[in-house]
């Protein structure tokens, strides 16, 4: 099926034009583009202007991904992101990785370190060991070497990273001991570390009744102490309170085994905070899995996915781009096992895409396309349509696992 796709495909994957007609399978309401290449090096931007046109003047520009192992999928967001920085001024990128680890780590790259080379143990590890993933990471370093920088942090409020197992508890401890210092020490802090340092190495056991009741005074009595502050760097006060809030989002879903999911609700407001506070007035790329950035789902009225707490927040001003395919293999992230894309249900959109004989496409409506989606990496009631959850849909033929490296 890999060779399949290469002989089917090798213009895709080395950048060069594609001979196929504009198009081949009407759809009312959308419009769909062939696309010239996938690298982020393709040197011919013009197949990207209907992405452009699409986008128009959203201040927050959201990339998803059906799986976290698809080749195409990073090869192709790289090519997105290369193409919103330098052609439309976007200088921020948020990742889904941890708020505090990647807070650290933009520390580092402003002093001179490679994100590449910190990124194992600290970046979420599909983007960090997967040599397609690492192209992103490499473009951010590129950009920072020519004095083209793009500000970096993580939005996910699960933290599991290296940093916050041995860093994230003694540097609050340190930053409430110089701001609120009745907070840094005593039987509420010891409750609060016993309680949240489990959290780091994904343990999922609520601790005892009281210990846990503990915590939260404590996280509360800090919210109090830091949430009101206008203070927009990291380190600062307003950061150390999306670290807490991070926390207390994390606890509660992992506590309530997911009964009570507060991880994106978190995600969505850190991302908000990030955008609207601590790089106010640029232009933001979200980079994440799709069920986190997709507009319009929530598993129940006080749990919303991230994509919906930045698309009440932003409205008009947010656009997401998906991605799908018809064939192929992914990597199945959690078992680092191959996984069969399944075969697009009848009536389908894919399906209607694999009719139209092209092998990369891009696709944009502005309302509810009638045909569904097949998704194959969520279950309802999570499958979406374009128009509807996303803006935009780039469509590979087929998908190829990527290469982990390190």
């Amino acid at each position: 099926m890999r060779i399949g796709f290469i002989q089917h495909c090798a213009a895709a994957l080395l950048g060069c034009a594609l001979l196929a007609p504009a198009t081949a399978t009407e759809l009312a309401g959308v419009r769909q583009w062939p696309l010239a290449g996938i690298v982020p090096g393709h040197s011919d931007d013009r197949d990207l202007l209907p992405f452009a046109q699409a986008i128009g003047q959203a201040r927050v520009v959201a990339l998803g991904e059906q799986t976290h192992g698809g080749a195409e999928e990073f090869l192709l967001k790289t090519r997105l992101v290369k193409y919103l920085h330098e052609k439309m001024g976007f200088d921020v990128l948020l990742l889904e990785s941890g708020f505090y680890d990647m807070g650290r780590l933009a520390v580092r790259m402003e002093q001179g370190e490679k994100l590449d080379d910190m990124a194992p143990g600290s970046v979420f590890y599909m983007y960090a060991k997967s040599a397609e993933g690492r192209t992103l990471l490499q473009y951010l370093d590129q950009q920072r070497a020519l004095g083209k920088p793009m500000a970096f942090a993580g939005i996910d409020s699960q933290h599991s990273g290296a940093l916050s197992i041995s860093d994230l508890l003694p540097g609050l401890q340190a930053f409430l001991a110089s701001q609120a210092p009745a907070l840094a020490s005593g039987s509420g802090w010891d409750a609060y570390q016993q309680a949240v340092q489990p959290l780091f190495t994904m343990q999922r056991a609520a601790p005892a009744a009281a210990v846990r009741a503990a915590f939260e005074r404590h996280a509360a009595a800090i919210d109090g102490a830091l949430c009101a502050s206008q203070d927009a760097t990291v380190g600062g006060a307003g950061w150390w309170c999306r670290v807490n809030r991070s926390v207390q989002a994390q606890a509660t879903t992992y506590w309530s085994d997911g009964a009570n999911y507060q991880r994106d609700n978190a995600m969505g407001d850190n991302a908000v905070w990030l955008a609207d506070t601590l790089f106010k007035g640029k232009k933001v790329i979200v980079w994440a899995h799709t069920i986190h950035v997709a507009k319009g789902f929530q598993r129940a009225p006080d749990q919303l996915q991230a994509g919906e707490v930045m698309a009440r927040h932003w409205g008009a001003d947010y656009k997401v781009a998906q991605f799908t395919a018809a064939d192929g293999e992914v990597v199945e992230f959690a078992s680092m096992q191959p996984f069969k894309v399944p075969k697009p249900a009848p009536g389908s959109l894919e399906a209607r895409l694999v009719d139209s004989g092209q092998p990369l496409l891009g696709l944009a409506a502005s309302a509810p396309v009638a045909l569904p989606q097949s998704s194959f990496d969520y279950a309802e009631p999570m499958t979406g349509r374009l128009g509807k959850n996303w803006d935009v849909l780039f469509y590979v033929r087929t998908m190829t696992p990527v290469r982990m490296t390190r």
